[in-house]
């Protein structure tokens, strides 16, 4: 791709994000609606929505021409934007970005450019109407009701489960949060949930009753029977009023059933035709990149992208499940999350820890100034600043390491490892 024009869209990242829809709907707008030629299902949540969207995608490309839109990316832009069966390619992006340029630099000294994210999105609105996607799986960047993907109309939107995150944009409740993040659900289309919690389901509720759009609640749509479970693969049974399928999926951990279900009650709810294999090919065919993935057996590496407190929660419980002996971590962090509380969570599966560095220079936390933090959790504290390095020297003394807390962590680990980062099995 040119640099000039890469260096430009990148420059775009610093000025940070704008929470504020008007313009994202004007670009969108002056680029003629590219969404409007292909059928959407919509994702947010704080965490498991990647998982979900990849789920969805998926069965949905079993018998559709069918796109995939997440961030962020774990070691390569194109990873963002998949069309069907490839990423989008240097010379595609640059073709579009080269549209798009004329109204971003007029808008710079006004302070109404459209942001580094919603260049992004509209990059693969487009590159997948020029694609002839006939359906998209689009996963929300933050939040909901003022993301720059919430241009789009859905046939359905999908709210996974909802944890304190961003609370200087989503506010400091779980009901706050979950507002936000129902902003996705559409005038009379319907919506999923995988949220048990009763303060925000209350909310996601609401908002729905509001908007004419029927909840499906997916731990109640779906029964799940016959589950096992272990570090390579989860199988179970799942029972919809419609259909009984036989689930195997390529994805550790209890809580992907949970993902799993809600995926199939989107596909059950979204207009699509659907047949019991399509839905069972699909799920077998999914991968998610970085997400309990074992990334070596001997010595066993593991690696997942959870970055935020419930997310750690959520990680150790499975390590917990899936491992017979405790993991030494690894971890990376960046500067504006929760570090007490993410180690803290995290210590649960473990009591020893690496402490190193993202690999995202102007937002990783010094591995120094968590360690006073990890001193009073962890047992074994150590500073490795290389994450390189850092992986290297536990692997070689380690039965069991787990690489978490940041997705510039892990993306660093999987590049080093050459690991495929497509989000099926090829």
């Amino acid at each position: 791709m040119n640099q000039e024009i890469l260096e430009f869209v990148y420059a775009l990242k610093r000025e940070g994000i704008k929470y504020d829809l008007k313009l994202m709907k004007q670009f969108d707008l002056s680029q003629g609606l590219p969404h409007k030629s292909y059928k959407n299902i919509h994702i947010t949540g704080t965490n498991g929505k990647g998982s979900v969207s990849s789920m969805i995608f998926n069965i949905l490309r079993m018998s559709n021409k069918t796109g995939l839109y997440t961030s962020p990316h774990l070691i390569k832009f194109n990873e963002r934007i998949l069309s069907h069966d490839r990423f989008i390619t240097d010379d595609e992006m640059e073709e579009i970005l080269n549209l798009y340029l004329p109204a971003a630099k007029a808008g710079i000294a006004e302070n109404r450019n459209p942001t580094f994210f919603e260049i992004t999105t509209e990059l693969a609105f487009q590159h997948f109407k020029n694609s002839g996607m006939q359906w998209a799986s689009i996963e929300v960047g933050l939040g909901g009701r003022l993301d720059a993907t919430n241009v789009i109309i859905p046939e359905l939107s999908v709210i996974t489960k909802i944890g304190y995150e961003h609370t200087d944009k989503l506010g400091t409740t779980l009901r706050d949060i979950a507002y936000e993040k129902s902003g996705i659900i559409k005038e009379g289309k319907p919506a999923v949930t995988g949220e048990r919690k009763p303060e925000p389901l209350t909310e996601i509720q609401r908002i729905a009753d509001r908007r004419n759009s029927r909840l499906i609640r997916s731990w109640e749509y779906v029964t799940v029977k016959n589950l096992k479970s272990d570090a390579f693969k989860t199988e179970f049974q799942a029972i919809t009023p419609f259909e009984t399928y036989d689930i195997s999926l390529n994805l550790a951990g209890k809580f992907q059933v949970e993902n799993a279900c809600m995926a199939i009650s989107a596909i059950e709810n979204c207009g699509i035709s659907y047949n019991r294999k399509m839905v069972e090919d699909g799920m077998s065919n999914a991968r998610w990149p970085g997400r309990l993935q074992v990334i070596n057996q001997d010595p066993l590496v593991m690696v997942d992208s959870s970055h935020n407190p419930p997310a750690a929660t959520t990680l150790s419980k499975s390590i917990n499940e899936l491992v017979k002996i405790k993991p030494v971590l690894v971890v990376g962090m960046l500067s504006d999350k929760d570090h007490y509380s993410y180690l803290h969570n995290i210590s649960s599966c473990s009591d020893s820890i690496i402490l190193t560095t993202p690999d995202e220079e102007n937002r990783a936390i010094d591995p120094w100034k968590l360690k006073p933090i990890a001193d009073g959790i962890f047992k074994d504290v150590k500073v490795i600043e290389d994450p390189v390095e850092a992986y290297e020297y536990s692997i070689a003394r380690n039965p069991f390491t787990l690489i978490t807390g940041s997705m510039y962590l892990t993306g660093k680990i999987l590049q080093v490892k050459n690991i495929d980062m497509m989000p099926f099995n090829k």
